[in-house]
C-alpha cells in the first residue's frame, strides 16, 4: 500500500499539565521544524499545549494540527473514538488512550510508575481507602496500556518492569531517551519570572506540581533544619499554584515561596536565578527536572534513586529521600565547603547536551510509527 494512503493520528490531546504537557509543548516544537513525511499525518493537541505557541506557527505550518481535549475515562464520550476510525495507525504521546477501537494499531508511550511500582512509599502512607481506590485506578489503567500494540517509554528499568508485570513482551517495547527541550538552547525563547529572594538567602529551587510522589512536604523539616541547626538562610521556591502552595504554607513558614506555575519558557529564568536545585521525588519512570537544572549549570541535590542516578550518573549530589536529616546535612556540606567548581558544572551541562536532544527524540517517536507503516 501507498505510504500516503495510510493514515495517521498523533494524539496529544489528554496532556494537560505535569512533565507530559512539558514533552508535549518540547515534540510540537521540533514538528514544527521538520518537513511532512511521506503519509498523511494529523496531529491532536490539547488547549494547553496550543496556548504555548502563537497561533501564527501553526497557520504557517503545513502540518495537520486540532485542537481537541480529552480527559481519562470520559474519552470515551469524546469525539476521539470517531476520529481514530479513519486511521490506521494512532501514537499516542503518553497513554492510556481510553478508547476500545481494535481496528488500529495502537502506540502509547508510558510514564505510570504506578503500575510498575505498586508498592512504593507513597502507597504505603495512603489509608486504606485510598489504597484501594488507587489500585482500582491503575488496574483499569494497565488494562488499557495492554491493548496497546506497542509501548515507548524512557527508561531500561521501565522496560524491564512492563515485561515482568506482562504489560507488554519486550519486542514490543522502545525506549525513547527524554531530553531537555531545545527551547534551553535558545536563550532569545526565555521569559522573565520574578524570584522574591533576599540578598543574603540561599535560593533552593524545586519545578514540580502538588503530586504525593514529589514529596514536597519533608523539605519543611529540611528548611527547618538548614536555617535552625546549620545556621544556614535557605529558602526554598516552588512553581505551585497559589491554591497548592495553601497546602504547604503553614509548614513551610518563612522557609518557603511560591512564584506560582510557570510557563515552559520561563523555567530556564527561574533556574538561573537559583543557588540550587532539590529534587526530593520518592517515584517517576523519568523527570526532565534533574536534565534541566545540569543543564543550566546549577548544582542539583536529588533522590538517591535509580529513575534519578540511571539519568543524571554522576553529575548530581544524592540523599535519602525519606530522611529530612540525610536531605539537610547533603545540602548543608554543599554550602558550608564541599561546592562544585565552575568547570564541574560545565561538564554536567556537557554531559546533558549529549544524553539525548529533542530533535532526537521527535525523529524516533516518529521513526517507530514508520517501522508499523513498513508492516
Amino acid at each position: 500500500m501507498d505510504d500516503f494512503n495510510r493514515r495517521v493520528l498523533i494524539n496529544m490531546s489528554n496532556l494537560h499539565g505535569g512533565g507530559g504537557l512539558q514533552v508535549a509543548i518540547s515534540f510540537v516544537n521540533e514538528l514544527l521544524k521538520l518537513p511532512l513525511p511521506d503519509y498523511r499525518v494529523k496531529i491532536l493537541i490539547s488547549k494547553e499545549i496550543s496556548e504555548s505557541f502563537d497561533d501564527e506557527r501553526f497557520l504557517k505550518s503545513k502540518w495537520d494540527f486540532k485542537t481537541l481535549d480529552t480527559y481519562g475515562l470520559k474519552t470515551l464520550l469524546s469525539s476521539l473514538p470517531a476520529i481514530e476510525k479513519d486511521h490506521d495507525i494512532i501514537f499516542t504521546l503518553f497513554g492510556p488512550k481510553y478508547t476500545l477501537n481494535s481496528s488500529v494499531i495502537d502506540i502509547e508511550g508510558f510514564a505510570q510508575p504506578w503500575i510498575i511500582y505498586p508498592n512504593n512509599p507513597v502507597f504505603k502512607r495512603l489509608p486504606w481507602y485510598e489504597k484501594v481506590r488507587v489500585r482500582l485506578r491503575f488496574f483499569v489503567q494497565k488494562l488499557f496500556f495492554k491493548r496497546a500494540k506497542h509501548l515507548v517509554v524512557e527508561l531500561d528499568h521501565v522496560k524491564e518492569s512492563l515485561v515482568d508485570k506482562k504489560v507488554c513482551g519486550k519486542e514490543s517495547i522502545s525506549i525513547v531517551h527524554n531530553s531537555i527541550s531545545s527551547l534551553y538552547l535558545d536563550p532569545k525563547q526565555w521569559e522573565r519570572v520574578y524570584l522574591p529572594r533576599n540578598a543574603n538567602e540561599i535560593a533552593i529551587g524545586f519545578v514540580t506540581r502538588d503530586y504525593p510522589h514529589k514529596n514536597i512536604s519533608i523539605l519543611a523539616a529540611v528548611a527547618k533544619l538548614l536555617n535552625e541547626k546549620y545556621e544556614l538562610p535557605v529558602r526554598f521556591y516552588f512553581t505551585l499554584t497559589n491554591e497548592e502552595w495553601g497546602n504547604f504554607r503553614e509548614q513551610f513558614g518563612e522557609y518557603g515561596r511560591t512564584v506560582g506555575a510557570l510557563r515552559v519558557t520561563q523555567c530556564p529564568r527561574f533556574y538561573e536565578q537559583l543557588d540550587a536545585v532539590v529534587f526530593p521525588s520518592l517515584l517517576e519512570c523519568f523527570s526532565a527536572t534533574p536534565l534541566e537544572a545540569l543543564s543550566m549549570r546549577v548544582p542539583l541535590f536529588a533522590s538517591d534513586r535509580g529513575f534519578v542516578k540511571d539519568v543524571c550518573a554522576g553529575y548530581a549530589i544524592y540523599f535519602d529521600p525519606l530522611n529530612a536529616d540525610d536531605i539537610a546535612r547533603v545540602i548543608a556540606n554543599y554550602f558550608l565547603g564541599d561546592r562544585k567548581s565552575d568547570d564541574e558544572l560545565e561538564r554536567a551541562r556537557n554531559y546533558v547536551l549529549s544524553f539525548s536532544s529533542a530533535e532526537e527524540r521527535a525523529k524516533r517517536y516518529l521513526g517507530i510509527i514508520e517501522q508499523y507503516l513498513e508492516k
